[in-house]
């Protein structure tokens, strides 16, 4: 059986797992069997949420549940190539496989329902922008600066002097703030000031504002593009009262008191920035008017 070649190929054959999730006897076996030992993952949405393709299934072409467990030969590192590019493919940008603990979370919630015993064994998932969207929807409440972003949208949209391409390259852009947001996680780990790990008190803050990305959106979706900070180094960084110079040195804006300084600990301190955000940070520098 030969590999897919294109995107809808793909979707075809989640279809195809969706139909066999509510089937029964031995198709319905075959595809318990499929989820519960499969290994690489690309979660997609459905009416009921959630659920989970393997690479292994969906990377050949007219996929069937019994049709696959009659294939003599299944190679998962060919379909999970095929897989990964035809997703870079389509959304514009590279989609990682990796390890994630929000969706083994929901694998593992998923399996559950369905009365399936997942094999031990490491997980990895593709994160497309609207399943990271939805992990934050779900789990993370919407902030006034997601509410801004989704207001300049809606003008954009409407901008008719904007070219119909690069309208449409800023909402997938937008669309891709969860995606966003966790490539910046799983780039930096920690706040990049406390050290803080706990992924629900971490902000992945632009540098170079959303707002100001139109003329290149794939600077909305870059990871380099970013700092990850705790909500209060977040606020400060966002408000412009710090930013950091070319070495990383913070800078502290005359404008905060120092009893505010004081109480919030803040100091002058030096991190460590990648060539990427040291680049995108002299945009700050210069909105913030700090040269």
């Amino acid at each position: 059986m030969s590999l897919i070649e294109t995107f809808d190929e793909l979707l075809r054959n989640c279809e195809e797992l969706e139909e066999a999730s509510r089937g029964g006897g031995q198709v319905r076996e075959l595809y318990d069997g499929l989820i519960g030992r499969g290994s690489v993952f690309l979660p997609y949405l459905t009416r009921d949420g959630i659920a989970f393709a393997p690479s292994r299934f969906i990377g050949y072409a007219e996929n069937s549940v019994l049709g696959h467990e009659q294939l003599a030969e299944r190679d998962g590192k060919q379909t999970t190539k095929r897989v990964g590019k035809l997703l870079c493919a389509q959304y514009g940008f590279t989609i990682r496989n990796l390890e994630d603990e929000v969706a083994e979370a929901y694998y593992i919630g998923f399996c559950d329902r369905l009365g399936i015993v997942p094999r031990r064994s490491k997980k990895t998932f593709w994160i497309t922008p609207e399943v990271g969207d939805w992990f934050e929807e779900n789990t993370i409440v919407r902030t006034d600066a997601e509410e801004e972003i989704a207001s300049l949208e809606q003008g954009i949209l409407a901008d008719t002097s904007l070219p119909e391409t690069t309208r449409k390259a800023i909402v997938k852009a937008r669309i891709g703030q969860g995606m966003f947001r966790r490539l910046v996680v799983q780039k930096y780990g920690c706040c990049l000031i406390t050290r803080v790990e706990e992924p629900a008190l971490l902000v992945a803050s632009h540098i170079k504002p959303w707002r100001d990305c139109w003329k290149d959106p794939r600077e909305c979706l870059d990871p380099e593009n970013a700092l990850l900070l705790s909500p209060t180094w977040d606020r400060l960084f966002d408000q412009g009262l710090i930013s950091f110079t070319k070495q990383g040195e913070m800078i502290v804006s005359d404008d905060l008191k120092r009893e505010v300084r004081k109480a919030l600990g803040v100091r002058k301190q030096k991190i460590k920035l990648t060539r990427g955000q040291a680049a995108y940070m002299a945009c700050h520098r210069k909105i913030h008017n700090y040269e």
